[in-house]
This record gives structure tokens, C-alpha cells and sequence, in this order.
């Protein structure tokens, strides 16, 4: 979760009232964020990956205000025919704009709305890969403006904090901007800027911006860009920008710009609102387990900022606001409706909790994994904990192989698009990430993996798995079973292993685990063609057991 520093009285003057520290602690939670501290009169918070419009003060005064029911909290979109031209950029191939009027800014604006544009680029925007924002002095632009390519040698501007008029490439290798993310286009023939229509340029997207329109306390008109791979994304980050620029607006005044592409389309930014859904407030009853009549979800979806468009006896029909990006269908609603109410209240209000025969104790599989733990520990083990997130390039295809996975409808980012089915590949990041740091590695993992199976009501069965790595110079699979001796034979379990063909691992250097012909899990070494392409050097020999099963030996 990003982590975010505001100066209390800034948000003080955003939200339009005072607020003590227990406020602040009461308040940010009902807004889905996470205070990591606060010291004298800075604020330190953590927001969540979906909610980029909280990644700055502007966003989180605007959600305090929903939830308290003050202020004004809408925006003046205007459309007066402003439009820009994509000339075409293949490889980055889409461009949109906004403009924002009104402005009342000084250092502390500033410093947070360049904070909320690295936090975009470092999260949603995959460090610039998929995008890049800009902000812009409009009053010292001509428009309309244009994208396009241009010779990297014989175009120069003078880059954003330098004094020097440097080549596009001179910018790459000159600059900290253009040595940190250069690789995205140095390789290019043509580099991307983008220019007004006097000929001055504005930047070289996704590199830097220009100096001489910089955006400063004098600033009164900004332009926005985002360039990128995906349209919707660029049109999420100039929404996200553009309306938390817009807090720092007297009017709140934000202007769409047609952006013409080479093929004669459109594409028109920011959004002016988000998507329209309707609820059953029956359904939220039966997530919730508390009662919710119309009233209720109606009162509770304008406290999280949607706007009321048609109610019925049964079912409310909302709009979310333009800068949510997180809202999809109607158990998104139901969501906000719980924070809404606070989480506190439905906990205690629950009428559909099924109730409790005997006291409460830790489940079993609880037990042994905790058990485990210690025990990988005792034997010189560091754990590691990854996400059960994934991806199929480090599941199957690094390896491959191509069995199914669990994959995400709509994953939030590229990293993250299905379910890991096994520890292995985590393992293996983890050793790669670290190689340079440690050459000799013994990390362990306790955790799940979902395996699809067509036989299961639900598609798929979870699975608690032991998974441990060993990688120095002269790992085997000798290291491997000297730690799995050891540990069965503190669980009084007797195993034998069987000659295994696992895809990634070494045919000859492999085994299935077994014991009572019930298969506990896997051993091996890692293929080292593999190894290389994570850039490890060392042998890995890796072990992974099916703690659902060992469970069923383990308590007999």
C-alpha cells in the first residue's frame, strides 16, 4: 500500500474545519486508509492500490467531506471545444489531456500534487511503463498541442531543473529523470515529445518536462497529459489528476480536451463520471448480514461520494464519481455501504452469524503450520511471506508448462492477473531479488495455493503448502532431503520418494514425496537454464509439501 505524508493543517484548510488527532484516528479508517503515525503536524498514511484518488491530501480532504456531509464536493466540467493531435506514436501509442482553471496554489500544493503524480506513476502507471502524467503552465503554452516523433538529436529543450538546452538523447544520459527511465524509449529511432503550436516542447514524454513551464505558486491554468499503452489507463490518470488539481480550484472548474488520434477517433478527457450500477438492497442484506433498507444504502452511498439517480421499492440505482476506479459491480457498493455504516457497527449488528457450540480454538492445519514454522526455523531457515497473487509468466511459462490457473477478471496490475498454484516460483523471486545481496540462501514459506479442479463445486480447492528453497555453489538435492529427514522424523512420519517428472526441475534429480501411497509433495533441484533466466548463478534445490495432506497422516 503506498505510504502518504500530509501536513495536517493543509488538510485542515481542505476539509474546511478543524480536526483533533482522535478525529483523524477515527476518520481515515471509515475511508479505507491505514495512519501509520502521527507526529506534531504531519500525518503518515497508507491508501490502498484501488484507490489512487486517496494517494494525496486533495483526495482525502474531498473523502472526509463526503463521509462528514460537508462542503462542496462536485466539479464544473465544461466542454469549449479545446482539442489536442496525435500524430502517432506506435509504440506509445495514446495521449489525453485535461485543463484545470482557478487555481490558488502555494509550495504545500504543489509538493502534494507532484507527490500524488510519482505515487501514480510508481503504482498504477508501473513505474512509467504504462503511462506518465504531466502538468503544465497553461498560460505559457500555445495550443492546440501535439504528439508526435521527432529526431532525438537535432530537437533540444531545456529540461525540467537544468539550465542547459540539451538533445533529446542528451537528456537521457544528462538527466537523473532520463538515466532512471530511459530504457522506456532509447532504443527508439523517433522520440516522443510533445510540442504547443508555436514549436516550443513541453516534454519528453515519459522522461521530464520542460522548465520554462514549469508549474509554480503563480500558476493559475494547468494542462495535463498522460501518455501510454492502453487508452482507459491514460484517461484514468488525467481523471485522477485533474480532479485532485481541481481541489486546489476556487471554481473546481475542469475543461475536457478532444484529443484526435491518427485514424480520425477521439478520445475525450478527463471522465466526468464513473460507472452507473444498480443494487438490490436484498443482496446487501445477505453480504452484510445486517438489516439495510433504502434509506440506508441511499444516505450511505453519498457519504462514499456516488450521486442518486433512481431509487425503486427494492433496488438503488447510483453513479459512482469520475476518479473511483474500483467500482465495478454491485458488491462494490455493498462494500461502501459497510464502511459507510463502519465496520464496527455491522460487526456488532450482525443477524445472520451462525452461532457458536464450543469455545474457540485454533483449527488443526493452524497448528502444524505453526509447527512448521518453528521447525524450518530451528533448522537455519529465514521465512519469507509472498503474495498469493500472481502472474503465468513466473507460474507456468518460466517453466514450461501450461497447466490452468486461477485467473483475476480484473486485476489492478500486470504483476498480479491470477493465483499462484504453487511456492516454487515465489521462492525463486525471492532468491533472484536478493542474489546480489546474499549468495547462500535457506528461505522457507507456509502458505496457499489454489489449484483448479473441475471436480470441486467451485472450480477450484485450496491448498496449505511447506515450500523451502536452498540455493550455495554446490546446492543438491542431497541439501533437500537432509532437511526433509529431519522433519518427518520429528512428525513420526515414514516416507519414501519416487522418481518424478516436474516441469522446470531436473527429470533425474526429481521425486514425488509419499507416505501410505498418499503424495505429500515434491523435491528437486531447479533447471539451470532456468536459474539463468531469473539471473541466478547458484544451484537451487527447492521441496514443497502438501500440508493437507501431511494433516491426515500427522493426526492418525
Amino acid at each position: 500500500m503506498p505510504v502518504i505524508e500530509i501536513s495536517k493543517w493543509d488538510l485542515e484548510r481542505l476539509v474546511g474545519k478543524s480536526l483533533s488527532d482522535a478525529d483523524i484516528m477515527d476518520l481515515l479508517p471509515r475511508v479505507k486508509c491505514e495512519i501509520d503515525e502521527i507526529r506534531d503536524d504531519k500525518i503518515v498514511y497508507e491508501a490502498p492500490h484501488d484507490r489512487p484518488d486517496l494517494f494525496s491530501v486533495e483526495g482525502l480532504a474531498r473523502a472526509i467531506r463526503q463521509y462528514l456531509g460537508i462542503g462542496r464536493n462536485d466539479f464544473v466540467f465544461e466542454d469549449r471545444g479545446v482539442k489536442a493531435y496525435n500524430m502517432g506514436v506506435p509504440k506509445r501509442p495514446y495521449v489525453a489531456f485535461a485543463i484545470v482553471e482557478d487555481l490558488e496554489l502555494d509550495d504545500e500544493a504543489i509538493s502534494q500534487l507532484f507527490n500524488l503524480q510519482e505515487k501514480l506513476h510508481i503504482t498504477y502507471a508501473r513505474n512509467r511503463r504504462k503511462a506518465s502524467i504531466g502538468l503544465y503552465d497553461l498560460d505559457k503554452i500555445e495550443l492546440p498541442v501535439y504528439y508526435e516523433l521527432v529526431d532525438p538529436d537535432k530537437t533540444r529543450f531545456v529540461p525540467l531543473g537544468d539550465y542547459r538546452e540539451l538533445s533529446l538523447r542528451e537528456i537521457l544520459s544528462e538527466t537523473e529523470k532520463g538515466r532512471e527511465y530511459g530504457h522506456l524509449i532509447k532504443d527508439w529511432d523517433k522520440y516522443p515529445v510533445l510540442r504547443d503550436s508555436s514549436g516550443e516542447i513541453l516534454s519528453l514524454p515519459p522522461i521530464i518536462n520542460a522548465e520554462y513551464n514549469r508549474v509554480t505558486v503563480d500558476t493559475k491554468r494547468v494542462l495535463i497529459d498522460s501518455t501510454g499503452i492502453d487508452p482507459k489507463i491514460v484517461i484514468d490518470m488525467v481523471t485522477i489528476m485533474a480532479t485532485s488539481v481541481a481541489e486546489r480550484s476556487r471554481t473546481r472548474k475542469i475543461i475536457f480536451v478532444d484529443t484526435i488520434m491518427p485514424d480520425g477517433n477521439v478520445i475525450r478527457a478527463p471522465r466526468s463520471s464513473g460507472p452507473t450500477i444498480s443494487l438490490n438492497v436484498a443482496k446487501a442484506e445477505e453480504v452484510l448480514g445486517i438489516k439495510v433498507d433504502i434509506k440506508t444504502a441511499i444516505e450511505s452511498l453519498r457519504k462514499m461520494g456516488y450521486s442518486i439517480v433512481g431509487v425503486e421499492e427494492s433496488s438503488v440505482t447510483a453513479r459512482a464519481p469520475p476518479y473511483r476506479l474500483d467500482v465495478f459491480e454491485w458488491i462494490d457498493l455493498v462494500e461502501d455501504i459497510a464502511m459507510a455504516i463502519g465496520y464496527d457497527v455491522v460487526g456488532n449488528s450482525a443477524i445472520s452469524l451462525p452461532p457458536a457450540h464450543h469455545s474457540g480454538r485454533m483449527h488443526p492445519l493452524e497448528y502444524l503450520s505453526r509447527r512448521i514454522r518453528l521447525l524450518m526455523i530451528s533448522l537455519g531457515f529465514f521465512e519469507v511471506v509472498n503474495y498469493m497473487m500472481s502472474n503465468p509468466w513466473i507460474q507456468n511459462e518460466v517453466f514450461g508448462d501450461n497447466k490452468p490457473l486461477v485467473v483475476v477478471s480484473n486485476p489492478k496490475m500486470e504483476k498480479y492477473t491470477c493465483l499462484r498454484r504453487w511456492l516454487t516460483p515465489g521462492l525463486l523471486e525471492v532468491i533472484a531479488t536478493n542474489i546480489d545481496k546474499k549468495k547462500e540462501m535457506r528461505i522457507f514459506e507456509v502458505g496457499d495455493v489454489a489449484i483448479v479442479d473441475d471436480k470441486s463445486d467451485t472450480g477450484v480447492h485450496i491448498e496449505r503448502r511447506l515450500g523451502f528453497a536452498i540455493t550455495h555453489p554446490k546446492a543438491t538435492l542431497t541439501d533437500s532431503l537432509a532437511v526433509l529427514k529431519t522433519l518427518f522424523d520429528t512428525l513420526g512420519i515414514k516416507t519414501v520418494f519416487e522418481k518424478a517428472k516436474i516441469p522446470g526441475l531436473i527429470p533425474e534429480r526429481t521425486a514425488y514425496i509419499k507416505a501410505d501411497n498418499i503424495v505429500l509433495g515434491f523435491t528437486g533441484e531447479v533447471d539451470p537454464r532456468i536459474l539463468y533466466s531469473l539471473n541466478i548463478m547458484n544451484p537451487v534445490a527447492v521441496s514443497e509439501i502438501i500440508l493437507n495432506n501431511l494433516i491426515k497422516l500427522w493426526l492418525t
